[in-house]
C-alpha cells in the first residue's frame, strides 16, 4: 500500500460526501488499489457514519472506523494512524477545503523529507475567499506563539493537509497526546525532536461553508491547548498531571467535557465586569457629583427600574429557553420568527402600561416622595428599551452567542457613565442623569439587535411563536418577581420609610455592597441554556449545576470576604465616607445578599427544566421579607436583618428540593 489518507469526521453529514466525491475518482484513477481512505467517524449524532459506510460499500479503497465517543480530531487521527497500512500516511479535513490536486502535490513533492505539510501562508499559496480579518489575526498570532514556544519555524501548523512517512509516524505515535487544537503542533514537534525533516508546500485552500469554528472561542481554546502542551514538555509537567487528577475530574469528567460552563462563565464575567466597572464608576461619580438628596432620588428611580426590569427579564429567559430548545431540535431557522412575534406582542403590552404610568404620575411621585413626576416617568419609559433588549438578548443567549449577548449591556454601561458625567457636570441633577440612562439603554438595544442580525440573520420574518411560550413566561415571571423583591427592594423600602438624607446614606453603602452580588451572576446566565429540557433531568445537567454552585460559592466567599475585610478603605475610596454606620451597612448588605447568588442558580436550574414548584419558596421569602419590614422598620438594621433571614431561608428550602429530584434523574439515566 503506497498511500493512506485519514479523514477525521464529527457530524460532517453535509460536507463529507462532497469531499469524497472529489477525492475518490482522482486518487483511485491515479493509485488504483495502492490508496486507502480511512474515514474515522467519532462522536457523531447525525448521519455521518451511515454516509461513510455507504462509500465503503461502493469503494474497496474506503474503510470506515466508527468511534462512539467524541475523541476530537487528535483522537480520531490516532485511531486512523494505527489502522493505516500505507508507506505514506496523511490526513485531510472532511470539509474538502484542500482540493485533491493540492493533496496529490504533497505526495509528489515529499522527496527525501520525512514529512510534508500544506501551508496557506507560504508565497505562492492561493486562499479563496480571503479569510476575515479576525480569522487571519488569530491564525497568525497562533503561529507566532507556536514558533516561539516550540521552535518549529513553520508558517502554518494548522492547515488540515499533512503527509508523513510511515516509519517516521510510527516512531512518534506512542508519544502523541490526544488534544484538539494542539494535536498538529504536538505531531510536528515530536517529528522535529525525532530528527525528521519537515517540508512546507504552498497550497490551494478554499473556505467551505458550514465551518463549526467560532473565532473567539477557538482562539481561547487554542491558547489553552498550547500552554498545556508546552507545560507537558517542560519541567512543570507535574502541573498538568496535578490538574488532571484533581480539578479536571470535576470540571471535565468523562461524558461531560463539552458543557463549557467554566469557559462561558469566565467569558460572561469578563464582559460583565466591563459593565459592572462602568456601573461602579457611574455610582461613584453620581455619589460625588450629586448632593445626598438628589442621589437618593436617582438611586430610588434606578432601584425601581431595576426591580421592574428583573421580573420583565422573564421574557428574556423564556426566549432563551425556547431558542435553546429550537436549536437543539435542529430548528434554528424558527428563532427569528419567534423573536419578531414576541417583539410585536411586547409593544402591544407596553402601550397601555406606559399610559397608566403617565396618568398616575402624580400619585407615584407622592409615593416616592418626589417633588416632580419627571424622574418617575423617565424610569418608567426606560423599561421599554430594557424589555426589548431582554427579548433580543434572550435569543442570543439561547444559541450561546454570549459575546453578542453581553455587548449591549457593555455599551449601555459605558455610554451611561459618559453621558451621566457630562450632563451632571453641566449643572443637571437626578433628572439629567436619568436622561443619560435613557439614551444609553436605547444605544444598547441597537447593538443587541445588530448582534442578532449577525448571528441569526435578518429579523424581518413572518411572526411565529411556539405554543405555550407565554404560559412558561408567566410562571417564570412569578418566580422572578419574588426574586427581584429580595434582590432590589431594600433601597426603595429605605427611601419610603426614612428621611431623604438617611435614605441617601443607605443607598451609597447598599449599592456598593452589590459588588459581591453582581460578580457571580453571569454564571447563572451561562448555565441556563445548557440545562434546558422539556422536563427531564439528566446526569449531565445535574453535574453542570454542581459546577455552577461550586464556582459561585468560591466567588462569593472570595470577593465578599475581601470586601468585608477592606470595607473602610472601599467606602472611603468609592463613596468618600467611612463612618461606622456606612461601613456596617456595606458589610451587612454583602452577606444579606450573598444567598441570593446561589438561589438564582437553583431557580434557573429548576425553571430551565420546567419545574415551577421552586416559585413557592421564592414568593414566600419575598412576602415574608416585605411583611417583616412593614412590622419592623425603626432602624435600617432591621431591614437588613429581614433580608438576610428571608434570603437564607429561601435558599435552604429551594436547595432542599434538589436532592430528591437529582436522585430521580440519576435513576432515570441508569435505566
Amino acid at each position: 500500500m503506497h498511500l493512506s489518507i485519514v479523514v477525521p469526521a464529527h457530524n460532517e453529514e453535509h460536507r463529507l460526501g462532497r469531499m469524497l466525491d472529489a477525492y475518490l475518482p482522482a486518487f483511485v484513477a491515479h493509485y488504483g488499489r495502492e490508496v486507502e481512505f480511512l474515514v474515522v467517524v467519532n462522536g457523531s449524532t447525525d448521519g455521518t457514519a451511515e454516509l461513510a459506510q455507504g462509500y465503503a460499500a461502493r469503494y474497496p479503497q474506503v474503510r470506515c472506523l466508527v468511534e462512539p465517543a467524541k475523541v476530537g480530531k487528535g483522537g480520531a487521527l490516532m485511531l486512523g494512524f494505527r489502522a493505516a497500512q500505507g508507506e505514506l500516511i496523511g490526513f485531510v479535513d472532511a470539509d474538502g477545503a484542500t482540493p485533491p490536486e493540492a493533496f496529490q502535490e504533497l505526495a509528489e513533492r515529499i522527496g527525501g523529507a520525512g514529512a510534508i505539510i500544506a501551508s496557506r501562508w507560504r508565497p505562492g499559496a492561493v486562499v479563496s475567499p480571503r479569510q476575515s480579518l479576525p480569522r487571519r489575526f488569530a491564525s497568525r498570532l497562533f503561529n507566532r506563539l507556536t514558533n516561539l514556544m516550540f521552535g518549529l519555524r513553520l508558517t502554518d501548523t494548522q492547515c488540515g493537509a499533512k503527509l508523513v512517512r510511515r516509519e517516521a509516524l510510527l516512531n512518534v505515535l506512542p508519544r502523541l497526546g490526544i488534544t484538539r487544537w494542539a494535536f498538529d503542533v504536538d505531531l510536528l514537534f515530536q517529528l522535529r525532536r525525532a530528527g525528521v525533516t519537515i517540508t512546507e508546500l504552498p497550497t490551494r485552500w478554499h473556505d467551505v461553508e458550514g465551518s463549526k469554528v467560532q473565532v473567539g472561542r477557538a482562539s481561547a481554546e487554542m491558547l489553552a491547548a498550547l500552554i498545556r502542551l508546552r507545560l507537558i514538555y517542560s519541567r512543570c509537567s507535574w502541573v498538568v498531571s496535578l490538574y488532571d487528577r484533581t480539578i479536571a475530574r470535576f470540571l471535565h469528567p468523562p461524558g461531560f467535557e463539552d458543557d463549557y460552563l467554566v469557559r462561558h462563565s469566565i467569558l460572561l464575567m469578563a464582559t460583565a465586569q466591563v459593565g459592572n466597572l462602568a456601573n461602579l464608576l457611574y455610582q461613584v461619580a453620581m455619589i460625588r457629583m450629586l448632593n445626598t438628596s438628589e442621589y437618593g432620588v436617582l438611586a430610588a428611580m434606578l432601584g425601581m427600574w431595576a426591580g421592574a426590569s428583573g421580573p420583565l427579564g422573564a421574557m428574556s429567559t423564556s426566549v432563551t429557553y425556547y431558542t435553546a430548545r429550537l436549536t437543539g431540535e435542529g430548528r434554528r431557522a424558527d428563532v427569528a420568527p419567534m423573536v419578531v412575534a414576541v417583539l410585536r406582542d411586547v409593544a402591544w403590552v407596553l402601550i397601555p402600561l406606559l399610559a397608566v404610568a403617565y396618568f398616575e404620575r402624580d400619585a407615584m411621585a407622592r409615593f416616592f416622595n418626589l417633588s416632580t413626576p419627571g424622574p418617575f416617568l423617565l424610569a418608567a419609559s426606560a423599561l421599554t428599551f430594557s424589555l426589548w433588549s431582554s427579548v433580543v438578548g434572550g435569543a442570543l443567549g439561547g444559541v450561546q452567542a454570549f459575546v453578542w449577548a453581553s455587548a449591549g449591556s457593555v455599551v449601555w454601561g459605558l455610554l451611561r457613565l459618559l453621558l451621566g458625567i457630562i450632563v451632571v457636570a453641566a449643572g443637571g441633577g437626578a433628572v439629567a442623569a436619568l436622561w443619560g440612562h435613557w439614551w444609553a439603554l436605547a444605544a444598547g438595544l441597537a447593538v443587541t439587535i445588530w448582534g442578532v442580525h449577525v448571528v441569526l440573520g435578518r429579523l424581518w420574518a413572518r411572526p411565529a411563536r411556539p405554543s405555550g411560550m407565554y404560559v412558561y413566561c408567566g410562571r417564570y415571571l412569578l418566580a422572578l418577581t419574588g426574586y427581584s423583591v429580595l434582590a432590589n427592594a431594600d433601597v426603595i423600602l429605605v427611601k419610603k420609610f426614612f428621611d431623604p438624607v438617611q435614605a441617601g446614606l443607605f443607598a451609597k453603602a447598599a449599592i456598593l455592597a452589590r459588588i459581591a452580588f453582581f460578580l457571580p451572576m453571569p454564571v447563572a446566565g451561562a448555565m441556563f441554556p445548557k440545562v434546558v429540557s422539556g422536563g427531564d433531568s439528566s446526569a449531565a445537567s445535574w453535574h453542570t449545576l454542581l459546577k455552577a454552585l461550586a464556582l459561585v460559592s468560591l466567588l462569593v466567599v472570595g470577593v465578599g470576604g475581601a470586601c468585608t475585610l477592606f470595607a473602610p478603605w472601599i467606602m472611603h475610596l468609592l463613596a468618600n465616607t467611612r463612618t461606622p454606620q456606612s461601613v456596617f451597612i456595606f458589610r451587612a448588605m454583602i452577606w444579606a445578599l450573598a444567598p441570593l447568588t446561589l438561589l438564582m442558580l437553583v431557580m434557573n436550574y429548576e425553571l430551565a427544566q420546567r419545574r415551577f414548584i421552586v416559585t413557592l419558596p421564592v414568593m414566600a421569602g419575598a412576602l415574608g421579607y416585605l411583611g417583616a419590614v412593614k412590622l419592623w422598620h425603626a432602624d435600617v438594621r432591621q431591614i437588613i436583618a429581614a433580608l438576610a433571614v428571608a434570603s437564607t431561608a429561601t435558599l435552604l428550602v429551594a436547595v432542599a428540593m434538589l436532592p430528591r429530584r437529582a436522585a430521580r434523574a440519576g435513576l432515570k439515566d441508569e435505566d
